[in-house]
């Protein structure tokens, strides 16, 4: 019996199927062959973190935060893939204790059974762990620059004044200073601002590190900007010198006028700094005495000193002694003013002169003007009536006090009074 045409020639039948497929390889092979490829700056992603936190101690990837990978893959894999489609893997819970070091794993989302090989070019990066330390700060506003000429800066306020920081102890413990930085450079009006909080060392140098856990990170900062005045100054006293002292004149200081700060609206209605009569006391003094004052003390509300070399001035009390001298009135040397037409006055009284103690600080009442004083004296009618509140007035006997034309400085000891007859004028 004849075999089937199908088993005829069989072993070159095998032959040809198997260089069939063994050309279909070469192909395949050729039009789509196995390459390498490289991607850079694949950050590093951390994870299992809390194998370290957990201890309280915190970590720091010291060398560089990204890694450049290489790919083995077949081209049409390669072609389908791109940076995006890789992670650098540090896992810390195979952070070598004694080396410091941690291996990179490169994962891909993508054909991940399909890639021959992906592999990091640096194999380990170096984890710094340190124990954890917490510290607050006060937080201290700094200005920099200078206002509009003719303007200072003011309060400077900031919305919380303390902050906390925690990172590695061998960071934290650096700090020495947290400052929230204000420019006001060419600024004439007051500012409300948020800035950021800056960290320096002890040197001066700005901290820089993105490890640190802050519970804020930028503050708000009230800037006050205030207008700037030249005033002269007034002194105002309190209390009594010694019995039989007065002060003799103005109080007058060492400084005349100084430089003030406040809101435009407040000193432009100023012109004189009034300083308060308590700066200067005056119970007890019996000769001119400097008192120092301490300006910034005794200023009005919203009022500031802009220079401090004249926070303290001498203010100079003028003290004399007070002496009364008796002078002699010539009753002649009395005039009768406002007195009406038809009466005429008489002044009561044996003695034709009338004692009149004067009182007045020394130099004056040493002076030859007042030592030589003539004294004379009038009477006012009208004023008399109003202050006895009399319509007219009628011919009688009345009592009266005598008015002074005194120099500046001198005084009568006591009201002198005299009594005075009025009589009608007889019509001719």
């Amino acid at each position: 019996m004849k075999k089937a045409k199908i088993f005829e020639n069989l072993s070159l039948k095998i032959l040809a199927v198997f260089i069939s497929i063994l050309l279909w390889l070469i192909v395949i092979n050729v039009s789509d062959p196995v390459s390498d490829t490289s991607y850079s700056d694949i950050p590093l992603t951390v994870v299992n973190a809390d194998s370290i936190t957990s201890q309280g101690k915190v970590y720091d990837i010291t060398s560089d935060d990204t890694v450049s990978i290489s790919v083995s893959a077949k081209r049409s894999i390669l072609d389908s893939l791109g940076k995006d489609n890789f992670k650098a893997i540090v896992d810390l819970s195979q952070y070598n204790q004694n080396t410091g070091l941690v291996p990179v794993r490169i994962e891909s989302n993508k054909y991940n059974d399909q890639i021959d090989s992906m592999k990091s070019k640096t194999e380990n990066v170096t984890v710094s762990v340190e124990d954890k330390l917490a510290k607050q700060f006060v937080i201290t506003p700094v200005v920099t620059g200078e206002p509009e000429d003719g303007y200072v800066t003011g309060d400077v306020t900031t919305a919380e004044n303390i902050i906390r920081i925690s990172g590695a102890q061998s960071v934290v413990s650096s700090i020495k200073k947290v400052t929230a930085e204000v420019s006001v450079a060419g600024l004439s009006s007051s500012i409300n601002t948020s800035v950021d909080l800056r960290l320096y060392d002890e040197n001066g140098d700005l901290i820089k590190d993105t490890n640190l856990t802050k519970n804020i990170s930028t503050v708000a900062v009230s800037v006050q900007i205030l207008a700037t005045k030249e005033l002269p100054l007034k002194f105002n006293y309190s209390g009594e010198p010694a019995e039989g002292y007065c002060v003799s004149g103005d109080l007058t200081a060492d400084v005349t006028s100084v430089m003030v700060a406040g809101r435009a609206s407040v000193l432009s209605s100023m012109s004189v700094l009034e300083v308060a009569a308590a700066a200067v006391n005056v119970d007890g003094m019996s000769q001119t005495t400097k008192v120092p004052v301490t300006l910034a003390r005794y200023l009005p509300e919203g009022i500031s000193l802009i220079s401090e070399d004249v926070e303290t001035v001498n203010v100079t009390v003028p003290i004399e002694r007070i002496i009364t001298n008796t002078y002699t009135l010539d009753k002649k040397n009395i005039t009768m003013q406002n007195l009406p037409d038809t009466l005429e006055a008489e002044i009561l009284g044996a003695s034709d002169t009338i004692d009149v103690d004067l009182t007045g600080i020394a130099s004056v009442m040493n002076s030859a003007a007042v030592r030589s004083l003539t004294l004379k004296a009038t009477v006012d009618w009208e004023k008399y009536m109003e202050e006895a509140e009399l319509a007219d007035l009628s011919a009688g006997t009345y009592r009266v006090t005598l008015t002074f034309a005194l120099p500046d400085g001198v005084s009568v000891d006591r009201d002198i009074t005299i009594s005075v007859r009025l009589t009608d004028i007889e019509e001719e």
